[in-house]
């Protein structure tokens, strides 16, 4: 049945710019949670709704570390959190008004609610390109890659870094460069693991803002808050959500392990797209942990010709107990609007 309520924008070569028919992803609360020594830690969150997701990450910029976290209506939990300081972003696909939510548009299409206003801001691509990674031939390897923004993102939070391949991909040690309100891209390693070892490919990349680009025009809409201040462009290229929900607990142990001289690698699986399109958040499952003793990398990435699953490694340096899992780091698939 063909859509019958909502809003749908064009450009001027005619080309479907926003689609309220379709969700896209808003940033709708942003706060920071101090961490008070404890393994396991709980933080009230009123704004986590049935619904919402969670992203947590360091506020250093050059801190690669990342924290477990979990969530429920209300409730956030967060392991290996320890005396840290943690900024926490709620991001939902839409919410009810309140007394704050001001200047914008609301559009429903059966049960889906589309809202974009001062709060509930969408995701647009700020950048995107491409790099080398893996074995060129004998001792030819390219290690790292760096992703330069086209321009500096002056957010305070960290941005939203996306990665895909056309064939396999595996990487590790995702890093942000640039501070908060001058970010200028990111650098991610290239893990020789397995059926990876002698693997070359090409790493896609976007990077998401909630910041709107001043592209005018004639054709769209613009939305301002109470400041005059922009905070939506229909004509940017906005980024929704494919597959399924986000999560934070759906890997899984599978796949085959890996066992070096120092380390065991566990194998872990979740559910994929199946779709060579579609892009992975990095920025929250790429970086490594700290389990108060040892620095781990997380590998993950795509195996060869199989798009059915996200694949993942942890390290022990322990082999008879395994790691500790990938699991406590938000997950989703992403596409743009258009192509980039």
């Amino acid at each position: 049945m063909a859509v019958q309520y909502g809003g749908r924008t064009r450009n001027a070569s005619g080309v479907v710019t926003l689609d309220t028919s379709v969700t896209a992803l808003r940033s709708i609360y942003t706060t920071q949670v101090q961490g008070n020594g404890a393994w396991d830690q709980y933080f009230s969150i009123p704004q986590i709704k049935e619904g919402s997701f969670v992203v947590v990450q360091p506020p250093t910029p050059d801190y690669a570390v990342s924290v477990e976290a979990w969530w429920s209506p209300g409730q956030l939990h967060l392991r290996r959190a320890f005396n840290d300081r943690w900024v926490v972003k709620v991001l939902s696909y839409g919410d009810a008004p309140d007394a704050t939510t001001k200047y914008g548009i609301r559009a429903r299409n059966d049960s889906n609610l589309v809202q974009i206003d001062n709060v509930n801001k969408v995701m647009s691509v700020a950048g995107s390109g491409s790099f080398l990674l893996g074995r060129r031939g004998p001792s030819d390897y390219i290690l790292s890659g760096q992703g330069n923004f086209p321009s500096v993102i002056r957010t305070t939070e960290e941005p939203y870094v996306f990665l895909r391949s056309d064939t396999g991909m595996l990487v590790r040690k995702y890093r942000v460069l640039g501070s908060p309100g001058a970010w200028t891209g990111f650098t991610v390693d290239a893990s020789f693991l397995g059926p990876f070892v002698d693997l070359l490919y090409t790493v896609h990349w976007m990077v998401g803002s909630t910041t709107p680009s001043a592209i005018e025009g004639d054709y769209g809409i613009r939305i301002r808050n109470e400041s005059s201040e922009r905070t939506f462009n229909s004509n940017d290229n906005l980024i929704l959500l494919s597959g399924g929900a986000p999560s934070s607990d759906r890997f899984v142990r599978a796949g085959t392990p890996i066992e070096t001289p120092t380390v065991y690698w566990s194998s872990f699986q979740m559910p994929w797209t199946g779709n060579v399109n579609d892009y992975f958040l990095a920025s929250s499952l790429l970086p490594t942990f700290f389990d108060g003793y040892e620095f781990y990398d997380n590998p993950a990435g795509f195996l060869v010709g199989n798009r059915s699953v996200l694949q993942a490694y942890s390290g022990s340096y322990n082999s008879s107990t395994g790691a500790a899992g990938v699991n406590g780091r938000t997950v989703f698939a992403g596409r743009p609007v258009r192509p980039l």
